[in-house]
């Protein structure tokens, strides 16, 4: 059976974790790039933001673009990338 796209989304965002739902249905609407790098970073680790900061796949093309990653100036001053949204 072929499902439609629609149905493929509201299949996949019904096990995205309430906190992340925003950001998955601004990535769907093509409202946001930044907004479809993070939800994919998301997804591949299982929705855990540390294990985006702390991603190993070097060749991964979303690498150099992934959220909630520190520079090493914001490293040195003990800050994050991006801070939590509440």
């Amino acid at each position: 059976m072929n499902r439609t796209r629609e149905q493929q989304i509201a299949e996949r965002r019904a096990q995205i974790p309430d906190i992340h739902k925003a950001n998955y249905d601004k990535a769907m609407g093509r409202k946001s790039l930044r907004a479809g790098t993070k939800a994919f970073c998301l997804m591949c680790v299982g929705y855990m933001k540390e294990e985006v900061r702390q991603c190993t796949d070097l060749a991964c093309p979303l690498y150099p673009y992934r959220p909630y990653k520190t520079s090493s100036k914001q490293a040195s001053e003990g800050l994050s990338f991006c801070s939590e949204l509440k």
